[in-house]
């Protein structure tokens, strides 16, 4: 297994672009954008200093770890070397810093690009051993997003544990002051389990779903009133067609998404600047489960958005769901008719310890 750790001693190197290997599964972005290697190489002409690519060395190849876009500017210029931080190191060890590649730095990653990371690591025979919040760690996302990722490939024909597997699947690896241990998550499964298992509760008494409101708590919320959450999040008490809430909204539109309400309003009408949509509906009303409801929008929102796309909101049956989108790094627009419901929203967003304001 490689250390846990990064190879500590590396050296800055010009190093021939002929012999770099690209093929290793290193990438760590689900795709090479044409339009950034053009902008990278023409600001290399034009004198920019670009820092050094991450190698790994094993003695005979050079793998690529981070710098994709970097090397194909090169490429593009015709220069036949690049400078790059070189570790000593093997294929696995560039794919592990790859996946935490651009993370804090670089052209940002969209969701297409965190989801391809994990799959990386949930995949392999080893790595899918390690804990959710060290996937997390490596990966430079939240343990909530390697979770998600893990239950949709363990639920699908892409089985993380294969009869094959000599791996115990209720083992977990994880790592504390930098001893690696094992963990045995037959409990944790067991729980969950249990809880699939109890029928349905109201929303009123779901506590895990949003928190407690009380009368100290409540915000005051009535017809026509507009708060914004966080920096980037709208709450307009009224209906979706209202000139205030639609002075609000974006140019284009990530996602679209409407929870109905009756089925008399089925089908919404589709703005058609809107990229996807979805739209929800459930006979069960009040009695209906809000993990599945959140499941259901995070994997929406994953699967078509990337950071920093617009979603419109029509209706808000469930208070935390600002929280899921701002955990997806998506600024939200929402409309809602039910002021009590915007109190709730409000009172949930609360546990952010962001400011919200009536505007």
């Amino acid at each position: 297994m490689p250390s846990p750790k990064p190879p500590s001693e590396s050296s800055i190197e010009s190093v021939k672009i002929a012999k770099i290997r690209m093929d290793g599964g290193t990438q760590p972005r689900s795709k090479l954008y044409e339009d950034v290697v053009a902008d990278y190489a023409e600001d290399m002409k034009q004198g920019a200093t670009f820092p050094p690519v991450v190698i790994y060395y094993d003695g005979k190849d050079y793998w690529l770890a981070d710098g994709f876009h970097r090397v194909r500017a090169k490429e593009a210029n015709g220069e036949k070397e690049i400078s790059a931080e070189v570790f000593p190191g093997e294929l696995r060890d560039a794919v592990l810093h790859s996946v935490g590649a651009n993370a804090a730095h670089g052209l940002r990653r969209t969701n297409a690009d965190k989801r391809r990371a994990v799959n990386r690591l949930v995949r392999d025979r080893e790595w899918k051993k390690w804990s959710d919040r060290e996937i997390s760690r490596r990966c430079g996302v939240s343990h909530k997003f390697v979770g998600s990722v893990r239950a949709e490939l363990s639920g699908t024909s892409l089985q993380i544990d294969d009869e094959e597997s000599d791996i115990d699947s209720n083992t977990r690896m994880a790592m504390r002051g930098g001893t690696v241990y094992e963990i045995d998550t037959t409990g944790i499964r067991k729980n969950a389990q249990e809880k699939e298992k109890k029928p349905r509760r109201k929303r009123t008494k779901k506590k895990s779903a949003t928190p407690e409101i009380t009368e100290t708590q409540s915000r005051k919320v009535k017809q026509g009133d507009l708060w914004k959450l966080g920096k980037s999040h709208y709450l307009f008490c009224g209906e979706p067609s209202s000139k205030k809430f639609q002075t609000l909204l974006p140019s284009e539109i990530g996602v679209f998404l409407v929870f109905l309400e009756s089925r008399d309003q089925w089908p919404p009408v589709i703005p058609e600047n809107a990229l996807n949509a979805l739209s929800f509906y459930t006979s069960h009303g009040e009695d209906f489960h809000l993990e599945t409801l959140r499941a259901i929008t995070e994997n929406c929102l994953s699967g078509t958005t990337d950071a920093n796309d617009p979603v419109v909101m029509i209706n808000l049956i469930d208070p935390s769901l600002f929280i899921l989108i701002e955990e997806l790094e998506c600024p939200c627009y929402c409309a809602e008719t039910d002021p009590k419901r915007c109190s709730d929203a409000l009172i949930a967003w609360s546990v952010t310890n962001q400011p919200f304001r009536k505007l």
